[in-house]
């Protein structure tokens, strides 16, 4: 390890923020042990969707484990320009999966991420939301319906060639980008606490609904709640629950995190649920894993088990779907990255569409292979996003299937997107919305207690 000291760097290596030093990067400090295994082999470049679209040795795991350690020892400062570099991690864990290692990139990165939130100069806009929007969680379904009125009155009658989407790269929306369309209602706002099935119920089961499904893909939450209480499970959608935190944290703020974890925490423990179910791939990586390695909770602390919504049926369900007079389907799937490389989910899915009786289940080349989608990735760099997506969807078109099947709302919105830029006449569907399609209607099957 270098012991060169700041005051002998060159001046164009200062950071901009103040000198570097090897002793005051607590964060990165504690990933020491990680980034001293890495070999240097590369192979982890191949894996990388960012690398394989740039072709640059700092968008690879070990470019990114490279800097670190630079930053860690003195040799790099905490710049704009390395900030810049650790904002394209797309966080989708190919590189750890290629590692012979096993080295936890992501641990590297974010860690790194939190020295430049906590010193550097973080996007003002960012800092708002995340410190205000986001840690207020009630605050986040009326802007939701805010935006919903924007859309619909504003956004969506404007034609692609009107002179008002030059003003969309000024919010960082590309002109031609396809919008996801927020609900006029959010879902958790729609129902009470509790929604209980009409017959007895044989499990009590938390729903952690996520930010997309309440505010955008309020039919993946109806999806979840038709199924699990057609399942006769007493379903709890905890009021005081919010966003999961990954947005946050992984950008670097670690104490919104903390706050927004906890405030999960409890809102599930206060119900005494037999099992917490997300159809959030994010969602769960970050309640099974991200609370307990990077913001350094207790696991088990949500008070049961979670649940990816697909593995939840394989275990607590026969699989054995109702047939109903439906034309059948060629459905492909594509799997999230936080489900198959975050949560160790990579089979079930598949198994989840085979059992529909009304689909035919077709498997594409590089199922797993990320989408590009990475949450707020999408849209600060989305130029590199796109082009990643774009190969996705080429996988997708070639597998001749009618629809794309996917757990991960932020898939979803990359997906439509590729499609309707590359004009690709495939519907992309969450899997709860086709397993739904198997029970009946939930005003049937439940006491659901609407809210007017």
């Amino acid at each position: 390890m270098s012991e060169r000291g700041a005051d002998q760097l060159p001046e164009r290596q200062l950071d901009l923020f103040g000198k570097p030093g090897k002793s005051t990067y607590d964060a990165v400090d504690r990933t020491s042990e990680e980034i001293a295994r890495c070999l240097k082999c590369g192979l982890c470049r191949a894996a990388c969707p960012v690398f394989t679209e740039t072709l640059e040795e700092s968008a690879g795991a070990r470019g990114r484990i490279a800097m670190v350690e630079a930053l860690r020892e003195g040799t790099l400062s905490l710049s704009p320009l390395l900030a810049d570099r650790l904002s394209k991690c797309l966080n989708c864990k190919s590189c750890m999966e290629a590692c012979p290692s096993g080295i936890e990139v992501d641990q590297i990165v974010l860690a790194a991420r939190a020295e430049i939130f906590r010193r550097g100069r973080f996007p003002l806009l960012k800092k708002l939301i995340f410190r205000h929007l986001m840690r207020r969680g009630r605050l986040l379904p009326p802007v939701g319906r805010a935006f919903a009125f924007l859309e619909r009155t504003i956004l969506r009658g404007l034609p692609p060639s009107s002179p008002y989407r030059i003003l969309l790269p000024l919010v960082k929306i590309d002109r031609e980008r396809v919008l996801p369309i927020f609900a006029k209602r959010n879902f958790a706002g729609k129902y009470g606490e509790i929604v209980t099935p009409s017959q007895k119920p044989r499990m009590r089961v938390g729903f952690f609904v996520g930010c997309a499904t309440d505010l955008i893909y309020t039919g993946v939450g109806e999806a979840v709640l038709r199924t699990l209480v057609g399942e006769g499970i007493e379903v709890v959608i905890p009021k005081s629950q919010g966003c999961c935190g990954m947005p946050v944290y992984s950008a670097g703020d670690r104490e919104t995190g903390l706050v927004l974890a906890d405030k999960n925490l409890r809102a599930f423990q206060n119900h005494k649920v037999d099992a917490v179910v997300t159809a959030c791939a994010s969602c769960g990586v970050a309640l099974k894993n991200d609370y307990e390695k990077i913001l350094g909770l207790k696991p088990g602390d949500i008070g049961a088990r979670i649940y990816d919504f697909t593995e939840f049926l394989a275990k607590h369900s026969k699989l054995r779907f109702e047939e109903t007079p439906r034309d059948r389907v060629k459905v492909t799937y594509h799997c999230p990255c936080h489900l198959s490389r975050g949560q160790g989910i990579k089979e079930v899915p598949r198994k989840v569409l085979e059992a529909i009786p009304h689909v035919d289940f077709i498997e594409m080349d590089e199922a797993d292979r990320c989408c590009g989608g990475g949450g707020t990735f999408s849209f600060t760099h989305y130029d590199l996003s796109r082009a990643i997506g774009r190969r996705k969807a080429s996988f997708i078109a070639a597998s001749g299937a009618e629809v794309v099947a996917t757990s991960c709302p932020s898939c979803i919105m990359q997906l439509e997107d590729m499609f309707g830029r590359n004009r690709l006449p495939q519907r992309v569907m969450h899997i709860a919305e086709i397993v739904a399609e198997c029970y009946q209607p939930l005003e049937e099957t439940a006491e659901v207690g609407l809210v007017r």
